[in-house]
């Protein structure tokens, strides 16, 4: 057997796979905890100190042309994976207006359709988004209403929200 390898025996109990610990146990965990600092908030005031005092390295710097060049070169013919071809850069149709876009958040009852969050309780807009991802169909029944982080959501695995909104119409 090498350094590093862990066969794991059958029939063997390991830690508390399997079992729970009891309302008894429950109780006296909870009151050994009570009046310390979680551990989320200790951390979160560390990670605040540290990046409160962290100095960028390139801080005040610039990279030299040749620098500049070396790194255009090397992303050259590299594309990122969510590229689309440059879809993004199409316009949207002169009829894609703020009315329209108003009259799909007021069918929809000012409410993102994946999460159920309402407008009121943002400091934004409702996004509308494309169902089939093409700009130029503004069909309402090709429309539906998203928050921001969802319909960040919905441009990753486009086929899969293909379906999935399909269905909800």
């Amino acid at each position: 057997m090498s350094i590093g390898v862990y066969i794991r025996k059958p029939n063997i109990k390991y830690g508390m796979t399997g079992n729970h610990h009891s309302e008894e146990t429950k109780r006296k965990m909870s009151l050994s905890h009570k009046g310390k600092p979680t551990w989320s908030s200790i951390h979160r005031k560390e990670m605040s100190d540290i990046f409160k005092n962290r100095i960028s390295p390139m801080k005040g710097k610039h990279h030299t042309l040749k620098t500049k060049e070396k790194m255009k070169e090397s992303h050259k013919g590299k594309k990122h994976w969510n590229w689309q071809g440059g879809i993004s850069l199409e316009l949207y149709p002169e009829d894609w207006t703020d009315d329209l876009r108003e009259s799909i958040r007021k069918r929809d009852n000012y409410v993102c359709q994946l999460c159920g969050l309402h407008q009121d309780e943002i400091d934004y807009r409702l996004h509308c988004h494309h169902i089939d991802y093409n700009k130029n169909n503004l069909n309402p029944n090709n429309l539906i209403t998203l928050c921001r982080r969802c319909h960040r959501k919905t441009n990753y695995n486009r086929q899969y929200w293909f379906k999935y909104f399909s269905k909800l119409i």
